[in-house]
């Protein structure tokens, strides 16, 4: 599966770049006015699959401008690097217009915005950025937002908000894995904010990738987007109020944000 995943990013690289104003500026057109579905019967939120180009990994949080919808995944999930440390700022990502399968969806929906090619269009040559700005957002078709909630499954709930500040390390935090609120601990925050050491249990596959990290009081601190080397070693959350804040000086995505979950927050 990777390896096809590989083969398509690395023909595709150019157009991605060339698509990349484009596509991720305007888009399809948008909707009326989102209405989310109740959580209770909901079947696209945060945890589900999502596959693209072969490679699969979890959305992490939903997001919306009010008019469009879509699902957070990290660059991981559209590269070459398999949840393994890279560049952002040299990596291939899948071009925009990629379609893709979200579970729960009827119809594919498509890449529409990543850091990774941002920041190469851009230019940008910091270290801590290139590592661990890896956003990418998927847009949901207009059709399946009704059938869209941004919980997180309970009796989890939340996300309740950003977590602009994360709390101080050591810190009690929940990660949502494997489709259940799981209690891990931040050990530590690095790379100037941009980064965060979690540790989330003894065992994580790359197909969990993309797995959202809340405060205990319900915000969004991130998703995984590097899987540890070493068994049982803790994993990498890459700073999602970073992220967002550098999405939203791209045209097109200027007034896109995290969807506040509709279900009360449970901490693990």
């Amino acid at each position: 599966m990777r390896l096809s995943a590989r083969a398509i990013v690395a023909g595709s690289a150019a157009l991605t770049l060339g698509l990349a104003a484009l596509v991720g500026a305007s888009g399809a057109s948008a909707a009326a006015a989102v209405r989310w579905a109740p959580a209770r019967t909901a079947t696209v939120h945060p945890g589900v699959p999502v596959t693209i180009a072969g490679v699969k990994c979890v959305a992490g949080f939903v997001m919306t401008d009010g008019h469009r919808a879509f699902v957070a995944v990290p660059g991981s999930c559209a590269g070459v690097d398999d949840g393994k440390p890279t560049n952002g700022c040299t990596a291939a990502q899948v071009p925009y217009g990629l379609k893709v399968r979200v579970q729960g969806a009827r119809f594919k929906g498509r890449v529409v915005y990543s850091s990774y090619t941002e920041m190469q269009l851009r230019g940008t040559k910091l270290a801590n950025r290139c590592a661990n700005n890896a956003l990418v957002l998927i847009r949901l078709d207009d059709r399946d937002i009704r059938r869209t909630n941004p919980s997180i499954p309970a009796p989890t709930g939340g996300p309740t908000g950003l977590a602009t500040t994360p709390p101080a390390a050591p810190a009690q935090v929940t990660a949502f894995v494997n489709g259940a609120g799981t209690p891990a601990e931040l050990m530590e925050t690095k790379a100037a904010g941009w980064a965060h050491t979690v540790y989330v249990g003894p065992a994580f596959a790359a197909e969990q990738l993309g797995s959202p990290v809340l405060t205990q009081g319900g915000r969004a601190i991130g998703m995984v987007t590097l899987v540890p080397q070493i068994d049982g070693a803790p994993v990498t959350v890459s700073s999602f109020a970073k992220e967002i804040a550098f999405m939203q000086t791209v045209r097109g995505f200027r007034t896109v944000h995290l969807a506040r979950g509709t279900v009360k927050f449970s901490a693990a």
